[in-house]
């Protein structure tokens, strides 16, 4: 692939041409708090490419994606990574700023406002997407059935950070084994599964009581 050619207005913070990031962190999590910018990150994560490849990829129109692709391009996830000249037209060619993606951001620390609802947003987006996927999983035949396990653990602190680590690094492994670094994901016979993992109190204040 060539190199982006610098173009007036070109941004500061990535020196590369296109919209001009926001301030990280929030902006960010604000970006991808929509379930459709999820997914279009999620491809542009596996490899670089047009609005209209990841469009027709997702079964939409263009159209409907140039606002999201803008939003986060605007927050700094998304990559102008460069541009080509086709029949007459100028094709922006994008790629995820980071290959993975990873537990939602801590609230704590400098620049990171306690009880972001944009934080929370994001986690909202993640688990309905997944359980997008899984309701239509078990609606379709024929397939490998996918896997959910609720498991309710008791230990004290210092047992349960033990436990959190060995999840994080689950994780990692995983994606180190499995990810989406390569372009094996365009082979023929490959699919695309997700894995989603939580790890939160598991409190009953948030428990609707049924009738009966």
């Amino acid at each position: 692939m060539t190199k982006v050619r610098h173009q007036p207005g070109t941004s500061a913070h990535t020196g590369k041409s296109g919209a001009p990031p926001l301030q990280p962190t929030v902006a960010e999590m604000r970006a991808l708090a929509h379930p459709l910018r999820l997914r279009i990150l999620e491809l542009f994560a596996e490899r670089a490419g047009t609005t209209k490849q990841v469009a027709d990829l997702l079964g939409q129109p263009p159209t409907r994606l140039y606002h999201h692709v803008a939003s986060l391009e605007r927050a700094g996830l998304l990559v102008l990574k460069e541009t080509r000249k086709n029949r007459g037209t100028v094709e922006k060619w994008y790629e995820a700023a980071a290959k993975s993606f990873g537990p939602t951001p801590s609230a704590r620390g400098p620049g990171r406002p306690k009880g972001s609802a944009a934080r929370r947003a994001v986690a909202t987006t993640v688990l309905e997407l997944s359980r997008q996927e899984l309701v239509l999983a078990m609606q379709q035949r024929g397939h490998d059935r996918a896997l959910v396990a609720r498991i309710v653990v008791t230990a004290d602190p210092e047992r349960l950070a033990v436990l959190r680590k060995r999840l994080h690094r689950a994780v990692q492994d995983i994606h180190r084994e499995f990810g989406r670094g390569d372009n094996r994901v365009l082979e023929a016979g490959n699919a695309r599964w997700a894995v989603t993992l939580t790890f939160a109190p598991a409190s009953m204040s948030g428990v609707k009581r049924g009738r009966g």
